[in-house]
């Protein structure tokens, strides 16, 4: 009778144990391959720093490798059309000539105000706009830090020529708390409710915008990376009297 009863109990065990094995075994397949996807992660970005023409520095290496300590990371676009070749042809045409940022919003009105009204920014243009150059890896990586903040892209584009004239002149003149984007405004900033200085960057800087989920871009016909206003002007000159 104790035998009859202790089969039933002894093939419970094993069933439990083969289950429970299993369900490790299995999990060790998941953390395998998640260990061989980041280590061709790194194979291809450790190709990127090889390159002699490679953009990267060391701390998109560091930012980079602080994002592989995240189990979701996975470094690559996967439902996402940001490296569709209309939207790379739409981000870096003329990219020799001029300096790109992008701005993430949830909002298509949004988006299509800053098209008609130019972006606004409180105090730091870099809170809020990210500066981005051509290179795919460093693009992706950027695109996974801030593609929660919306799916709509706005598309920022100003002459490296007149980014680095305003550049050199603010750095000639030691104004090292004022940066170009808020030389660049044709409208005096004004101060909101919350107390906060708010700048207005030119419509004609404005590309455009992208929707990364499906591919659609909606270009701004008054897009000009050029434009150039002799306000700027006016605005380094009272600047160079407040400091002098």
């Amino acid at each position: 009778m104790n035998i009859i009863s202790f089969i039933p109990d002894f093939s419970f065990s094993i069933s439990g144990e083969f289950i429970l094995i299993s369900i490790l075994f299995i999990y060790i397949i998941y953390i395998q391959l998640q260990l061989a996807k980041k280590n061709n992660l790194l194979k291809s970005f450790y190709d990127k720093i090889d390159k002699p023409e490679s953009k990267l520095n060391k701390n998109d290496i560091i930012q980079f490798l602080e994002n592989l300590k995240n189990p979701e990371y996975s470094g690559a676009v996967t439902k996402d059309k940001l490296l569709d070749k209309k939207i790379r042809d739409f981000l870096f045409e003329n990219d020799e000539n001029q300096k790109l940022f992008l701005h993430y919003t949830a909002s298509e009105k949004v988006a299509n105000t800053i098209l008609k009204e130019g972006f606004k920014f409180v105090n730091s243009f870099y809170k809020t706009a990210e500066y981005i150059y051509n290179d795919e890896l460093y693009l992706v990586h950027r695109h996974h830090e801030h593609k929660q903040y919306g799916h709509y892209v706005i598309v920022i584009c100003i002459s490296k020529d007149t980014y680095n004239h305003y550049s050199d002149e603010l750095n000639k003149h030691k104004a090292k708390n004022t940066a170009v984007e808020q030389i660049l405004i044709e409208t005096p900033p004004y101060t909101d409710e919350n107390g906060d200085e708010i700048y207005i960057f030119p419509k004609q800087f404005i590309k455009g915008y992208f929707d990364y989920t499906d591919g659609a871009i909606i270009e701004n016909p008054e897009f000009n990376f050029n434009y150039h206003s002799e306000v700027f002007n006016k605005n380094m000159e009272k600047l160079k009297n407040k400091i002098f």
